[in-house]
């Protein structure tokens, strides 16, 4: 499929431009009406919480915070993920105040209550005292959640059973996530991104290469042919792949059975909305995008590296993967986002043109613009 997708540019180049460019209302990055919809919409599709890797075994938990809601998922003593509100049945307080760590129970700092892994309620302290009523038996507030690829998936919107995962993917690109061996990896580092703009323009940036040479011109960009990159999507989901200039030399030269794509590829797979999975030749590195509930203009953006489980223990290797990641990505694109917010909200920018060969730029606003039920989108 990939070297299907590539043959056509890596002999013939990226076709020229047949239409005009499209001219974007920068209203959408801006628009409070807008971005409330947004945020609702993607609270009720399944959003990157944590990687499994992160609460292995029965006790394990990570808190988060999930577009604004404060969440703990946890790895039950029958080896299930769940995820629930991180907030006690009592009053409200967090149940666990850590980021992440092991627990046989999980109880409340402040009354003592005490849950079950599973989120129902073990005891209430001093129940004489509390009332003289038996207490009723509610326990944590259970939130959608399942494992797949290596990923706890949540859904903060309520509803019926796990998010079905498989389903939103659609079988094609969920598929191309297991040819990747994603369930393989595990967490080699995090961090968390609180950043100054829009989570679409976060998104822009993995969906061309029209920037590359000249954004990353000396950290990444000596790597890759200007403007090539290959397009495809999976339903409302979209790919870019980029062939690095090995590869490119190695399929004009050497037949296809030598090509080895994968090996000599970058390959961001946008999952509308926002989450971002990035094939990096051997790893991935995944990218969820909490926009903040109010505020159009804030992102927090959770960047993770995730490496083969039997290759974890080189130390070496994934900090000089980690250190490329952070010195193009957040130093780079995420930074440039940020400023073109800043001109956006100065008024300096009133709409922005998106070229033919940014056209995922345009396929991205189109897949949310369905989901929200608006129309965004005009050419000139």
């Amino acid at each position: 499929m990939l070297a299907d997708d590539l043959w056509p540019i890596v002999t013939g180049g990226h076709p020229p431009a047949t239409a005009a460019a499209t001219v974007i209302d920068t209203a959408v990055y801006t628009d409070e009406a807008r971005h409330r919809a947004e945020v609702g919409m993607i609270r009720s599709h399944p959003l990157a919480a944590v990687h499994a890797s992160e609460v292995a075994g029965p006790g394990d938990f990570v808190t988060c915070d999930l577009l604004g809601l404060p969440a703990l998922v946890v790895r039950g003593a029958d080896g299930q993920v769940r995820a629930f509100r991180n907030a006690c049945a009592h009053r409200g307080s967090p149940v666990e105040t850590r980021p992440s760590g092991s627990a046989r129970l999980l109880s409340c700092g402040f009354h003592g209550w005490s849950y079950e892994l599973d989120g129902r309620l073990r005891s209430v302290a001093h129940p004489p005292l509390y009332s003289t009523e038996p207490c009723p038996a509610a326990g944590l507030c259970e939130l959608r959640c399942e494992e797949r690829h290596g990923i706890v998936w949540v859904t903060t919107e309520p509803g019926e059973g796990a998010p079905d995962v498989r389903r939103w993917l659609g079988t094609e690109l969920d598929d191309l996530l297991s040819a990747l061996e994603v369930d393989r990896t595990v967490l080699s580092r995090t961090v968390d991104f609180d950043l100054r703009c829009n989570w679409k323009l976060l998104t822009d940036g993995f969906l061309e290469a029209y920037h590359v040479q000249a954004l990353h011109r000396t950290t990444i960009g000596p790597y890759f042919p200007a403007n090539l990159c290959a397009y495809r999507r999976f339903g409302a989901h979209l790919s870019v792949a980029l062939p690095k200039n090995r590869l490119v030399r190695r399929m004009r030269e050497q037949p296809r059975e030598e090509w080895r794509i994968l090996d000599g590829l970058t390959m961001p797979v946008v999952l509308v909305p926002g989450t971002v999975l990035v094939w990096q030749a051997g790893h991935l590195e995944l990218f969820s995008l909490r926009p903040d509930p109010d505020d159009p203009a804030r992102t927090v953006c959770r960047c993770s590296l995730l490496v083969p489980a039997d290759r974890a223990g080189d130390t070496e290797l994934w900090e000089r993967n980690w250190a490329r990641l952070c010195e193009t990505i957040p130093a780079e694109d995420f930074a440039v986002a940020e400023q073109i917010q800043r001109n956006i909200d100065a008024g300096s920018t009133p709409a922005v043109r998106i070229g033919a060969n940014e056209q995922m730029l345009v396929e991205h606003l189109r897949a949310v613009d369905q989901l929200i039920g608006l129309s965004s989108v005009r050419a000139r």
